[in-house]
């Protein structure tokens, strides 16, 4: 079932860069042609028009398919080839690949003048749900009924999580820091080595004396510590920065840890985090706009696939059901469904690029560079 899975996607890839060659190819008109030099139109006087504007056919595809984002295309096309091939399984009552792949492709121009539309239609639907998608997500659900009840119970399976992993990084700071706190003493004083033990822990240091203060600044609790010990403290210390600084910031999701941490470090993201990114654009150079682009674009499409599989998987049990075994069915909804979940590690993974481009855009101001 995974084979056929890859093999959509590769059909959908094939048809995805068909389109996009009009958003970048500018087709001449008639009205263009006549205005070259020496045509019948500068012969008789006519007044030359602007040049570069096409018209017709060529304009109205132009236009529309400007509309659309590029992180659109890849999952309305995954949509619609995974579609294509799950009606042609339910009409042949088998999942032969390339049975389907041969009736699918028996008529290539009907194929294109059916599949093209279709691919437009979806991509427009999937780029207006691109920005739900990541609300719904993120967390942001009803308040009320079922859906209130499970946003209550995730926030609290959030917040225990984040009080076992700090109690885990506690105990793996002070384990690390007790193996070698002979090796400090002889070293530094008592004073100074209690007060890096309270630096492992992240806990509040007193004010030493003087004559300790300055040799404590300059130390840190672990210089001296095993990096095997140390490991397990990072672990923890990267797991522990998916999470908002505080604690009562706590969304019912991954996803939406992790952007709300970045929302909570943005010194100038005011009141209108969403406007943000508008705001500061300018403010950056070119190569930080670029980024900011790219990881929202691919944090848009990861979204957008996690919904376009699950959708797939339920569709795929409807349409296959006494149509094949049984297996064969459930196998074929669990790769959708596997492919959701590795969508969803895709949109954490881009979600983290993403904030650390918009604390990069929350420096202080410089001249954009080209």
């Amino acid at each position: 079932m995974l084979i056929t899975i890859i093999v959509a996607i590769v059909i959908a890839l094939s048809v995805r860069s068909r389109p996009l060659v009009v958003r970048s190819v500018r087709l001449p008109s008639f009205r263009a042609v006549m205005r070259q030099p020496g045509s019948m139109a500068t012969e008789a006087g006519k007044e030359p028009e602007a040049d570069g504007e096409p018209s017709g056919i060529s304009a109205f595809i132009a236009k529309v398919l400007n509309q659309l984002s590029l992180s659109a295309w890849l999952p309305a096309a995954i949509f619609a080839a995974a579609m294509a091939l799950l009606y042609q399984f339910r009409a042949s009552q088998s999942l032969d690949i390339g049975t389907a792949i041969t009736a699918i492709t028996g008529d290539p121009v009907a194929l294109l003048i059916l599949l093209i539309p279709v691919l437009v239609l979806t991509t427009m639907l999937t780029q207006a749900f691109s920005f739900s998608a990541i609300r719904i997500l993120e967390g942001y659900w009803l308040r009320r009924g079922p859906v209130g009840l499970l946003r209550s119970a995730r926030i609290r399976h959030h917040a225990k999580r984040r009080a076992r992993l700090e109690t885990r990084r506690r105990r793996a700071a002070l384990h690390a820091f007790g193996v070698v706190r002979v090796e400090f003493l002889r070293t530094y004083s008592s004073a100074i080595v209690d007060a890096l033990e309270l630096q492992a822990a992240e806990e509040d240091v007193p004010t030493l004396p003087a004559i300790d203060q300055a040799r404590y600044e300059s130390a840190s609790w672990r210089d001296m510590c095993h990096p095997w010990d140390l490991a397990n403290v990072d672990q923890l210390d990267i797991q522990l920065a998916d999470y908002p600084l505080l604690p009562n910031r706590t969304m019912p999701t991954k996803l939406g840890n992790v952007l709300r941490r970045t929302e909570d470090m943005l010194e100038h993201g005011g009141d209108d985090v969403q406007g943000f990114a508008m705001r500061r654009r300018s403010l950056v150079p070119a190569r930080v706009q670029t980024q900011h682009d790219q990881f929202r674009d691919r944090l848009d499409m990861y979204c957008t696939l996690v919904f376009v599989s699950t959708v797939l998987a339920v569709a795929s049990t409807i349409l296959l059901w006494n149509s094949v075994r049984w297996w064969e069915t459930a196998g074929l909804a669990v790769a959708f469904l596997a492919f959701a979940w590795v969508c969803y590690g895709s949109a954490i993974s881009s979600a983290r690029g993403y904030g650390v481009v918009l604390r990069r855009m929350d420096e202080p101001e410089t001249p954009p560079t080209p």
